[in-house]
């Protein structure tokens, strides 16, 4: 953003306190037909905010904060050529973890290092994707190289954690929280489950003891430890290197929105986060979106480059900033920084030592270490069988794949909605009526994820229109209206004998203003009905102006909803001689417990 390459500390504040405005930490609560999500089942969310904000509150840390901004202002904007990068230790602490494998984790650990430093300068093998297309759409932006190599210490540990020298600085149910002042020196890495959120991290770290935060299902890549296991589509470790921004002082790459600096020169302006993966070349505030920045929210395969800009600010934060961390180095990295063990080759111990070219494997000593797993097949016979408001999808099986990750949208939008299944089948619902639909399909098998098909178009049927025609019973409409995030959006009608009768959704996002219609035929009896908001923030009013209606045959409306409500809102109700008979609406976060009593009539009710 071309406006201020240096911010003040008290106006960073006001940036990241508005950045993360869908960042918030969530309890999972159980519904009716819902499975409890984790936060890698959800879009990415991010905690460095709230956070901050809460460090914030010490006046100490208060004035520690706006001393980075001062220091920072001091450094030049001017970069040489990297020919000597700063070293800084990295420890990892695995908390929580039943029945851990040593060995394992210290494996993992080693390999999202490695994530991190291709990252970091540019190494990485998608970086491809910049050089080869995202770039023609950024003229005159370079990627960033940065001039750091992130080292697993493996000496001179502190004592009391169980570690032997020349072990990697990982321990395992030896610390709590996301802070240890005896880690000192470092960038500590707390792996914890259940965290609510991908990982938080303060907008530029201490160095003190202080560290990052990462849920144990987005730390790593590969098949993962035990319960430490990185999930799809958040399993390639780019969580770390988000969060680490967050460490080295960058914002998230939209700032607070149009007109509000991220502090980088050479990001663009954006309205606002990005999820999943989005089109090159959408943009807003007048300027194409950087969304594969690894500062925007979208999947661990689409975001894959830092600006040069970027790579600037943190190179000038971690000089100015983390002399202690950088002075460390020398004290518990091994020579050369690597992240290896000691200088002798042993094999078996779970670490990179001397000359092994991996851990206990390769160079003249160990047995070759195991070829990059290839990609699994494509899964093939892609069919899709459209009806009105859903379709039938169904593929060919493929080895060695743990899931199957279908993706569709409707012809010709930017975005595209995510359904996984471990079938070879599955129903999409709530699409709309004679709608142009294009899917296409890719095998789930680790950090290897197949390609996907080629895409399948489909049309979904005419709408066979409302009315009572063929209905015996009560027929009801439904029209319910979305907001910004339809992916969020469910409905379910239950009846007395709490079984689903019927239900539409996920639907698409930025699609504030769409209808959804449906229509029902209920014999008498007690119902329940129920619009989920799986983010806990409703359909109304944020982001955007979503509600929903139920009206008879004749087109009268019998209840309505603004739209304001959290997980949930029920609509009890029961059909009495085909008559519509209103009970109570309910926005409690907790099972509903159907109604079976028959009350007196109720007219039209609005909320």
């Amino acid at each position: 953003m071309k406006k201020l390459i240096f911010l003040s500390g008290i106006f960073a504040l006001l940036i990241f306190m508005n950045s993360c405005k869908k960042d918030k930490a969530f309890d999972l609560k159980e519904l009716p037909g819902k499975e409890q999500v984790s936060a890698t089942q959800r879009k990415r969310s991010c905690g460095m905010a709230e956070h901050t904000k809460k460090l914030l509150e010490d006046p100490s840390y208060r004035r520690f904060h706006e001393q980075k901004f001062e220091r920072l202002r001091s450094m030049t904007s001017d970069r040489s050529a990297c020919s000597t990068p700063v070293i800084l230790p990295i420890a990892v602490h695995f908390q929580g973890v039943a029945n851990p494998d040593i060995n394992c984790l210290r494996q993992l650990a080693q390999s999202q290092i490695d994530v991190l430093n291709a990252d970091y300068t540019g190494t990485n093998s998608d970086i491809s994707t910049w050089n080869n297309s995202a770039a023609t759409f950024f003229p005159g932006v370079s990627n960033g190289e940065t001039c750091v190599k992130f080292c697993l210490a493996t000496k001179n540990h502190p004592s009391g954690y169980g570690l032997s020298e020349g072990e990697p600085a990982v321990t395992v149910n030896k610390t709590t929280g996301d802070q240890d002042s005896n880690w000192a020196g470092y960038i500590n890495i707390f792996v914890q489950a259940n965290t609510g959120v991908l990982g938080y991290s303060p907008l530029g770290g201490a160095g003190n003891g202080d560290g990052v935060v990462i849920d144990a299902n987005a730390f790593g890549t590969g098949a993962g430890c035990g319960s430490i296991s990185p999930n799809a589509p958040y399993n390639l470790g780019r969580t770390l290197t988000h969060e680490m921004g967050h460490y080295l002082l960058l914002d998230h790459i939209w700032g607070g929105g149009c007109g509000q600096d991220d502090g980088v020169a050479d990001t663009p302006d954006s309205e606002q986060s990005y999820y999943d993966c989005p089109s090159l070349g959408v943009s807003t505030c007048g300027s194409t979106d950087m969304h594969m920045n690894y500062m925007d929210y979208t999947n661990d395969e689409c975001m894959y480059m830092f600006s040069a800009g970027q790579s600037g600010r943190m190179e000038n934060y971690f000089n100015s900033s983390l002399q202690s961390v950088i002075s460390n180095a020398a004290n518990v990295c091994a020579e050369g920084g690597s992240g290896g063990g000691g200088t002798t080759p042993t094999c078996s111990d779970g670490i990179q030592n001397g000359s092994e070219t991996g851990v206990d494997c390769g160079g003249p000593d160990c047995s070759p270490c195991n070829p990059t797993p290839t990609a699994c097949d494509t899964p093939a016979n892609v069919s899709v069988t459209a009806n009105e408001t859903s379709a039938e999808v169904s593929f060919d099986a493929v080895a060695g794949a743990s899931a199957y990750e279908i993706k569709y949208n409707e012809t010709g939008a930017t975005t595209f909605t995510t359904l996984t299944t471990s079938a070879t089948n599955a129903t999409i619902s709530g699409l709309q009526a004679a709608t142009d639909y294009e899917l296409s399909v890719r095998s789930i098998c680790g950090a290897e994820n197949s390609e996907s098909s080629a895409a399948v178009n489909f049309t979904t049927n005419e709408s066979t229109g409302g009315g009572t025609c063929g209905c015996d019973g009560l027929h009801l409409d439904l029209e319910l209206t979305l907001d910004d995030w339809g992916s969020e959006t469910t409905y379910e009608l239950i009846d007395e004998n709490e079984e689903v009768v019927a239900d539409g959704g996920p639907f698409q996002n930025e699609a504030n203003g769409t209808v959804v219609e449906d229509e029902f035929c209920l014999a008498d009896g007690c119902y329940s009905f129920v619009v989920y908001d799986e983010y806990g923030d409703g359909i109304c009013c944020f982001y955007g102006d979503g509600g929903f209606q139920l009206s008879d045959g004749s087109g009268d409306v019998l209840v309505a909803s603004d739209g304001e409500f959290g997980e949930f809102e029920i609509i009890d109700f029961c059909v009495e001689n085909g008559e519509f008979q209103f009970l109570e609406l309910r926005k409690a976060a907790r099972k509903p417990t159907l109604r079976k009593t028959k009350p007196v009539k109720n007219s039209s009710r609005s909320f």
